[in-house]
């Protein structure tokens, strides 16, 4: 949405600047120097998206000569730019009902009314709902998450880990549905001299995964989610959201994951910047996750670049971590290093890879092997997305997602918390 209005508002005002200068009516009067330093003033300003100070140097223009249709025009595109469409159409208006208005800039204006009357139905007070879903089926060569082997040495003992204990295999189906609201509250907020606008965004959404044969690994997750968001066209934008989660495994309750997500993301020619805070407490309903519960906090930065008219995408970040458990075994700090890549690579189709590795060291000994506890994990995603944009195409707006993912976890402190984990995933997806 920000994107679609930036490409907009930069066609609108270079179309201003080049064919409003035609005809008597639409220029400064050269004979007064005061208005000719205020309407560069206003240009100017216009031109650094110092909006606010733009709208006061055209008012003081129309103060002295009302009848100067060129800041009339102007101060119309400075209301456009801080949304106040209603204002923009009036002064637009005026203009074209001028008879002595040259053809060409009638032209011009009546484009830029259309856009205006447009991003008014789109972007002023609204609600909006959209529903997902998505169904497919995956393998998974450890469900259960354990180690390779079934023996392991503790001290001078070598011990035997029963069968269900190591790496289990097996297929399983994956669903995925919700919906989202997005309220557009027609309110606008003031930042300096920029203008935003404020929503409001809510979401429910169920993810449910059965395997077929182990069945104590079954996972559901039921999520809600809420909060305000503000949003400075052109610049940056923030949302503060709030989340439940409610997990299942196997046929137990898990536990509830609530939430708080505060985020911004500031905005720069083909990129952006994204900063975001995670906190979590962690309830746990069984008794063998007592010493599991606690709070989770995460915070990182990661920047994104987008090339060939965002045909490519590039992305980096970094994560810091801790979590402050009831049993400090359970409790750990650490950190985490992401990449990623997407390429547009033919019409519909889409190429990722994306790579994180992370480390982390637990508060407290481990009961078992009686030392600290240190983790290297590095997982590895690799796919291809498709979505059926022709009307002849059978599943039109249906997007089919075919992934591959390596999970590989280093353990200082021998094989039982070693393992690696690969899954693969078939998806068919769709937005309504």
């Amino acid at each position: 949405m920000v994107q679609a209005i930036t490409n907009k508002r930069d066609w609108i005002g270079a179309f201003f600047a080049v064919t409003l200068l035609a005809g008597p009516a639409l220029t400064v009067a050269a004979e007064d120097p005061d208005l000719d330093a205020q309407f560069q003033e206003g240009m100017d300003a216009l031109e650094d998206a110092r909006i606010k100070s733009a709208v006061r140097a055209f008012r003081n223009i129309l103060d002295a000569d009302p009848e100067l249709h060129r800041a009339k025009l102007e101060l119309a595109l400075a209301y456009y730019r801080s949304l106040r469409y209603e204002e923009a159409q009036k002064l637009a208006q005026e203009v074209l009902d001028d008879p002595t208005t040259p053809p060409e800039v009638r032209v011009t204006i009546l484009a830029f009314l259309a856009q205006v009357q447009a991003d008014a139905e789109k972007y002023g007070r609204k609600s909006d709902f959209n529903s997902f879903i998505a169904a497919g089926i995956m393998h998974d060569s450890n469900v259960n998450v354990g180690p390779t082997n079934a023996g392991i040495r503790v001290g001078d003992l070598d011990l035997n880990l029963t069968p269900d204990s190591t790496s289990q295999s097996d297929n399983a189906y994956v669903l995925n549905t919700g919906v989202d609201h997005l309220f557009q509250t027609g309110k606008r907020m003031e930042f300096g001299e920029r203008t935003g606008t404020l929503l409001w965004q809510s979401g429910g959404s169920i993810y449910w995964r059965r395997y077929h044969e182990q069945n104590d690994y079954d996972l559901l997750v039921a999520s809600l989610n809420t909060g305000p968001a503000l949003l400075m066209l052109r610049q940056w934008r923030a949302s503060l959201q709030f989340k439940s989660d409610y997990l299942t495994i196997g046929s137990q309750a898990l536990g509830w994951f609530n939430s708080v997500n505060p985020s911004i993301t500031w905005q720069f020619p083909n990129g952006e910047l994204n900063w975001d805070f995670n906190y979590t407490r962690r309830f746990y309903h069984r008794d063998i996750d007592d010493g599991r519960e606690g709070d989770y906090l995460d915070t990182g930065v990661t920047v994104g670049r987008y090339f060939k008219n965002r045909e490519i995408a590039a992305t980096a970040g970094v994560t810091a971590i801790k979590f402050f458990a009831d049993d400090d075994q359970y409790g750990y700090w650490g950190g985490q290093l992401n990449a990623g890549y997407s390429a547009d690579t033919w019409p519909g189709g889409t190429f990722y890879l994306r790579g994180r590795g992370g480390a982390y060291t637990y508060d407290g000994d481990d009961p078992l092997f009686n030392k600290e506890r240190t983790d290297l994990e590095l997982r590895t995603t690799a796919g291809v997305t498709h979505e059926y944009i022709n009307d002849e195409d059978l599943l039109k707006d249906w997007i089919v997602n075919l992934f591959w993912e390596r999970t590989h976890n280093n353990s200082n402190i021998g094989e039982l918390y070693t393992y690696k984990r690969y899954q693969m995933m078939l998806m068919l997806s769709r937005a309504f």
